[in-house]
């Protein structure tokens, strides 16, 4: 994880509050592909511009743009979709947990995971974004049960379980900006969902109202588990060999 103390930097407190707006897709729609147990959560961002050898991205990309596309392209008969799409200032959710999408490109993926995309544009703080998007993964993790081992990047969702040798070997580059180190790694990400846990950064509208009042004891055991070394009295794994189930809460 990178020495900086914090790498992430949440919305300041005076702004309106950041949460999980509603924008279901419509039902009849090719996106949803069946009922599914979610096991792993996917992280992903919008896809850079590759051919023009720069890491900007269009002013046109703006969350009203992916919120609209998502449908435009499902009418017009693509399959792919995601779960969460996630800014600076709102996070949209087009499809309910346990419903089936294509958004990873694999066959396992698709039927097994919850899919987050987060936005980068001009005119979003990408701290503030990539922020949201961790407590929106520790949101999920804490409502599913699902351990931070379990929380891949597209590209190591198909490294792992792509439908052919040829994906498993060359799989796609996604989220590009992170796997790039452009400010912060994998890791730092990872870190920063540890951080949601310790301080119960939660978007508590998509949690149920019993795991909202065990939040307090979830961050005590967090921080117990996940301070800085200097401050922990004995060694303990972290969050990676960690179920939500194993709090004994």
């Amino acid at each position: 994880m990178s020495k900086k103390k914090h790498m992430y930097i949440r919305p300041p407190k005076g702004d309106t509050p950041v949460k999980v707006e509603p924008k279901f897709i419509d039902y009849d729609l090719p996106n949803r592909q069946g009922h599914q147990d979610p096991t792993y959560i996917v992280i992903h961002e919008v896809s850079l511009l590759a051919s023009k050898g720069h890491y900007r991205s269009p002013k046109e990309f703006n969350m009203d743009r992916y919120a609209n596309k998502i449908s435009e392209d499902a009418r017009n008969g693509r399959t792919i979709g995601y779960h969460y799409l996630v800014g600076d200032k709102q996070v949209y959710q087009f499809m309910e947990d346990d419903v089936a999408t294509s958004h990873t490109g694999t066959e396992f993926g698709n039927h097994n995971s919850i899919g987050v995309e987060r936005v980068i544009c001009d005119g979003v703080n990408y701290e503030h974004a990539t922020h949201n998007q961790a407590k929106l993964i520790a949101t999920l993790m804490l409502k599913h049960n699902i351990p931070l081992d379990n929380v891949l990047t597209h590209k190591e969702m198909q490294r792992r379980f792509g439908d052919d040798e040829e994906q498993r070997a060359n799989p796609k580059q996604c989220p590009g900006r992170m796997l790039a180190g452009f400010r912060g790694t994998v890791q730092d990400f990872k870190g920063e969902i540890k951080r949601c846990f310790m301080y119960g950064w939660f978007f508590n509208e998509l949690l149920d109202e019993k795991t909202i009042e065990e939040i307090p004891q979830i961050q005590e055991i967090a921080k117990k588990r996940f301070a800085p070394k200097k401050e922990q009295k004995t060694r303990i794994v972290g969050l990676e060999n960690l179920k939500i189930s194993d709090l004994e809460i």
